[in-house]
C-alpha cells in the first residue's frame, strides 16, 4: 500500500474555460478569466490533494473481460477532499453563480490533475516491478460496474486511511475522489498513457475528454 500526499498544484485554465463553456453559455471567457484568477487563492486554501494505491494479484472472482489476460490488478483512490465543496455550496448559497461555477469547474479539473500525478507514481512502480499497465477503468463506466467502487475501496481499507466508503448506492461519501483500478501484468506493455477516452461510452458528453 502507498499513500501519497504530496502533489503538485497545477491547473489547466484552457481545460476549465472548455467544461465551463460546455454547459453554460452564459458566462462569458471574460468573465472566466478574471474569476479564475481571483478564484485560485480559494482553490488552493481548500484543496487537500491524498491518493494511495496498492498492487495485488487479481482473484478468481474478478470475471469482467476488460483485463482478463492480466495477473495483477492496481487499485486506486484519489481525493481533494471536502473542503471546496463546501467553499462552492458557499458560493452559490449567496447567489454568486458564476464564482460557484468557476470553482467547480477549476476543482473537477484539478481532480483529474491528481490523478494524472498518481498515473506517473504508478508507473514508476510498474516500471520497477517489470509489469505492464492497461490503461484506467473506472466503475461505472461501461467495463466494470458501479458496485465495484466497494472493492477497490475494501482492498485500500480507504475507510480507516481518508474516511471514504460508500453509500448504499455505492457512491462515494466523498464527492471530490475516485476510485478506479488498471490491469498489471508482466507480458503486457508498459503503456504511458493514463486514460483511453475512445473506450469510453461518456466521451462524447465529457468535459475534461482530451482532445
Amino acid at each position: 500500500m502507498e499513500v501519497i500526499l504530496d502533489f503538485d498544484f497545477k491547473l489547466d485554465k484552457q481545460q476549465v474555460i472548455h467544461t465551463l463553456k460546455s454547459y453554460c453559455e452564459t458566462i462569458t471567457v471574460e468573465d472566466i478569466n478574471s474569476l479564475y484568477k481571483k478564484l485560485l487563492p480559494n482553490l488552493y486554501e481548500c484543496v487537500q490533494p491524498a491518493a494511495m494505491f496498492t498492487i495485488s494479484e487479481k482473484n478468481t472472482d474478478f470475471t469482467f473481460e476488460v483485463i482478463k489476460d492480466y495477473k495483477y490488478i492496481v487499485y486506486c483512490l484519489i481525493t481533494i477532499g471536502d473542503k471546496i465543496s463546501e467553499k462552492v455550496n458557499e458560493f452559490f448559497s449567496y447567489a454568486k453563480m458564476k464564482e460557484g461555477m468557476v470553482l467547480d469547474a477549476m476543482a473537477t479539473s484539478y481532480m483529474f490533475e491528481i490523478s494524472s500525478q498518481l498515473f506517473n507514481h504508478i508507473h514508476t512502480k510498474a516500471e520497477e516491478l517489470s509489469l505492464g499497465l492497461s490503461y484506467r477503468i473506472s466503475p461505472g463506466d461501461g467495463e466494470i460496474p458501479l458496485w465495484y467502487q466497494k472493492n477497490i475501496l475494501d482492498k485500500l481499507d480507504s475507510k480507516n486511511f481518508f474516511d471514504i466508503y460508500v453509500n448504499e448506492d455505492f457512491m462515494l461519501t466523498s464527492l471530490r475522489s475516485m476510485a478506479y483500478i488498471y490491469g498489471a501484468d508482466k507480458n503486457k506493455p508498459l503503456s504511458n498513457i493514463d486514460h483511453d477516452c475512445i473506450r469510453c461510452k461518456n466521451k462524447d458528453q465529457c468535459s475534461m475528454r482530451k482532445k
